[in-house]
């Protein structure tokens, strides 16, 4: 029989709230306010506090709402635009916590205005959002779920849910929501005492910006994968160097995995000892002078979680394992950052690798994969709960934290683990930068991490905007890069600058063999990435404005006081050649044909059409005499250079 619940009541700006929580007759008591800052924006408090004042395991709550649809056409959470309502059987989900999304929700109309945004103040443990349209009512179910894993006991908690209905543009309303969560990002990591409360209202810090971290890269990972030499990276790094990049990031394939036979040579059941392999990289502070005295940062990957069955460091670290995956095959697991051996093991491996190799900084790779899987089967296949987890997940929450560790709370646990090893890296080097990507990037993790990159998407065009203008829109000053990009050599030049015009808001990170690019290939990449760094004040600082992300964000734009530089994505879409009175306005054709539709608030003094590679192909005699709506002849990737 169910025990009935002591659930509060609220009426929202939405309707009323329904709230699931604690028995009436447990040890928590449930309270709901609201405050209502401004109109349009209400802030749901939920508290809750034990009778006792004696700390126990907090109970599982789920607030509820309604929302009319009013015009909304799609749905946005942080992973992708959805291009439509979530409808039951494609319902939206959020399962955000420190190291994993972020507790964000939105829908958006065909004007490309948001019509509701939904944000959670909880960054560091897990907060399940649910988005889905109610077929008999025609509205939209939203509901928040609080302490749905293992959770340390505390004696009160409290968290707020912000509901913005306004209607105004997306970009404007889903970054106001991201500054408001960066307001509750910094938590202490250490082992709580029962009556810390949750959340602070302290702004979190994020690290020193290197000037590095806003400069194009060269990554090896498209271009080599695993087959590395110091030559062919020397190589890479001087070529890179003379295009105007100016970072290197040594990706995977650098380390040892040790021969084990019938296990192929690169697999990652062999990974976690984090040596570098001697017949591909003999010397990695040798390496790591030569790219730098090429004047490029060198930035060395891990994926920090990772220890294989067929490492040395298995024999170790085999009984502190969160989940193991292809149990009994090439298997692996992912460690448990709950006990503080894992965690001192790691600060202490990082920081002496930023130290002895002479390391610019470390690209932090799987860190999402920190998670209790107790139903690993079912949400990855192959994955199997470590054979240390308990039978289920109710003992852990009532039990606390089990032997040898220090958090029952595995976010808790890898926010603790960055900050440990984020001081040990940065007592190595105070200037090393810190990549992560995308996946990991909400503002408990920015504290840490000075560039976040768009998760994988390999020559995928579409999903690299999407991805950057999605990170730039919640990440506030932290450097955005840009998926690595690679691209067919048999493409034609105007093609292949698709991949890089894709994440142009973004830090563009090149993977391509440089050497090998065509002629006109490399002096269409030169030219992009002379005008990448030469507008790049703009292109990351000036505000930030894409449009329509019901669409996928046809059209992208980035106005400054002197200059507008506008990316347009989709043919036939028409896009403002300057803004906010700036005199000059650069017009990007990423189309991938011929010719743009312009506005002009005013006739132009001058007008310079270039082609891919910088080529001039016209100028003023295409000039429009009048204020208004044109088509100008724009070649495929290239470039439209109006003055006033």
């Amino acid at each position: 029989m169910k025990k009935e619940s002591a659930a509060p009541a609220l009426e929202t700006l939405l309707g009323p709230a329904t709230f699931e929580g604690p028995s009436a007759d447990g040890p928590w008591r449930a309270t709901l306010a609201s405050v209502r800052p401004v109109p349009g924006v209400e802030e749901i408090v939920l508290a809750l506090e034990t009778a006792d004042g004696a700390p126990h395991a907090p109970p599982r709550c789920t607030l509820a709402l309604r929302a009319p649809i009013r015009g909304a056409v799609a749905c946005w959470t942080p992973r992708h635009v959805h291009f439509e309502m979530p409808l039951p059987w494609t319902a939206a989900r959020i399962g955000a916590n420190a190291a994993r999304d972020l507790p964000l929700y939105a829908n958006v109309g065909g004007d490309g205005a948001a019509r509701l945004v939904l944000a959670v103040s909880e960054c560091v443990r897990r907060v399940a959002i649910r988005g889905v349209v109610d077929e008999f009512r025609a509205d939209e179910e939203l509901s928040v779920s609080f302490f749905t894993e293992p959770e340390d006991p505390l004696a009160r908690y409290s968290v707020r849910i912000r509901l913005d209905v306004r209607v105004r543009p997306f970009a404007e309303a889903l970054s106001e929501a991201a500054r408001w969560l960066d307001g509750f990002a910094s938590l202490p990591s250490s082992p709580l005492s029962p009556s810390t409360p949750s959340t602070s209202s302290t702004p979190s810090t994020i690290p020193p910006l290197p000037d590095a971290a806003r400069r194009p890269w060269y990554s090896t990972w498209y271009s080599y994968h695993h087959a590395l030499t110091p030559e062919a990276v020397l190589a890479e790094a001087r070529a890179a160097k003379r295009l105007g990049m100016r970072g290197l990031l040594l990706d995977s394939g650098w380390d040892l995995r040790r021969p084990v036979r019938g296990v192929p040579k690169e697999s990652p059941s062999k990974v976690g000892d984090w040596t570098p392999d001697p017949a591909k990289i003999p010397d990695m502070r040798a390496l790591s002078r030569a790219v730098r005295a090429e004047g490029l940062a060198f930035v060395l990957w891990f994926a920090l979680p990772f220890v294989g069955r067929h490492s040395r460091a298995w024999r170790k670290w085999a009984d502190r394992m969160l989940w193991i995956r292809n149990p009994g095959g090439e298997e692996w697991g992912i460690l448990d950052p709950r006990f503080p051996e894992v965690r001192a093991h790691l600060a202490a491996l990082f920081g002496r690798a930023v130290r002895e190799w002479e390391l610019d900084g470390l690209k932090l790779d799987f860190l999402d994969s920190f998670e209790l899987r107790t139903s690993a089967p079912a949400e990855a296949p192959g994955a199997v709960p470590a054979p240390n987890l308990p039978p289920g997940e109710d003992a852990v929450a009532e039990a606390g934290p089990l032997a040898g560790r220090d958090f029952a709370s595995v976010p808790r646990a890898v926010v603790a683990l960055l900050e440990e090893v984020s001081a040990a890296v940065r007592e190595a080097n105070p200037a090393a930068l810190v990549e992560f990507r995308q996946g990991y990037v909400g503002p408990a993790m920015r504290r840490f991490g000075g560039m976040l990159r768009a998760s994988d998407c390999p020559s995928c065009i579409a999903t690299n905007r999407i991805k950057t203008v999605d990170l730039r829109l919640t990440s506030g000053a932290t450097a955005v890069h840009g998926d690595m990009l690679e691209w067919d050599l048999g493409a034609t030049a105007e093609d292949a600058m698709l991949q890089l015009l894709a994440c142009l808001f973004a830090v563009p990170q090149i993977s391509m063999r440089l050497a090998a690019l065509p002629a006109r290939h490399r002096a269409a990449l030169r030219f992009w990435l002379r005008f990448w760094n030469a507008h790049r004040a703009t292109l990351l600082d000036a505000p930030f404005r894409p449009l329509h992300p019901e669409a996928a964000y046809p059209v992208v734009a980035a106005a400054g006081a002197d200059e507008t530089v506008t990316a347009v994505y989709q043919g036939g879409a028409v896009a403002d050649a300057w803004q906010d009175g700036a005199p000059a306005g650069y017009v990007v054709n990423a189309t991938g044909a011929a010719g743009l539709t312009i506005r002009l608030a005013s006739r132009p003094a001058s007008l310079e059409l270039l082609d891919c590679t910088g080529r001039r192909v016209a100028a003023d005699g295409a000039l429009p005499r009048r204020a208004g709506i044109f088509d100008l002849p724009v070649p495929p990737s290239g470039l439209a250079i109006l003055r006033r």
